[in-house]
């Protein structure tokens, strides 16, 4: 039994040893990890994402992650603490962002998001897929082998331009609670409903739900000045 115990204890230790630890550089976050600070990934445990730096280690449960992206531009899918400002450490072409997506101790949305090389990442994004049970996400310039295609591009054919103006101009617009800009301003939606609240200082809230069709832009005109429910002018585009 003894020494079944030892051969046991080093098939393990063999395993984990195995386990690729690949530098890398915490750019942004909700992470308690100061941005730029390097490091390495730890993958070793089959419970924890581990990102080691100096005397101190990231941990993170593998079943509160939500989801993985590597992209090569900065805030491009993540929901990220603050905006990221980045400009890349190890390469212009090689480096990338790997954004991990988790589930917080009081249940929010957070991310913490990582430049790693593009080799670096591919010999541990089996790992990572395994020990989460999710797929990365690619953008649209990375395939590594001929793990995962590009995505689609029919999904962003079917966003419509709608536009927002207001009197007086520079009213905020938000989305469904979410800030979208101030007026004049033009993005682009999905088909569906959409709660618009356009709001300026010294004057009533502007509330109205708006209908988004596929293949037919909108121009939404707010009058804030005036307390009348029906100030709205929506006009479609032919």
């Amino acid at each position: 039994m003894k020494y079944a115990a030892v051969f046991v204890s080093l098939v393990l230790f063999s395993v984990l040893a195995s386990v690729p630890h690949p530098p890398a550089v915490y750019v942004n976050g909700s992470a308690a990890v100061p941005n730029g600070t390097v490091g390495s990934l730890n993958l070793g445990d089959d419970k924890e994402f581990c990102f080691d730096y100096a005397d101190d280690t990231f941990k993170l449960l593998y079943k509160r992650i939500l989801g993985i992206e590597l992209d090569s531009k900065p805030g491009a899918k993540g929901h990220l603490a603050s905006s990221v400002s980045w400009v890349p450490k190890v390469g212009k072409k090689q480096a990338k962002l790997l954004t991990i997506l988790y589930k917080g101790e009081n249940d929010t949305d957070e991310a913490a998001v990582f430049e790693i090389r593009k080799e670096e990442f591919e010999s541990i994004a089996s790992i990572l897929e395994a020990r989460t049970g999710k797929r990365v996400s690619y953008d649209h310039e990375e395939t590594l082998g001929t793990r995962l295609p590009p995505p689609p591009p029919q999904e962003s054919a079917l966003l419509v331009p709608v536009t927002f103006t207001s009197t007086p101009r520079g009213a905020m617009v938000t989305l469904w609670g979410q800030t979208a800009g101030r007026t004049p301003l033009t993005t682009k939606l999905g088909p569906g409903t959409y709660t618009i609240q356009m709001t300026s200082s010294g004057l009533p809230p502007w509330t109205r739900d708006i209908e988004v069709e596929p293949g037919k832009p909108l121009t939404v005109a707010a009058d804030l000045g005036h307390i009348q429910p029906n100030t709205v002018v929506i006009t479609q585009v032919p």
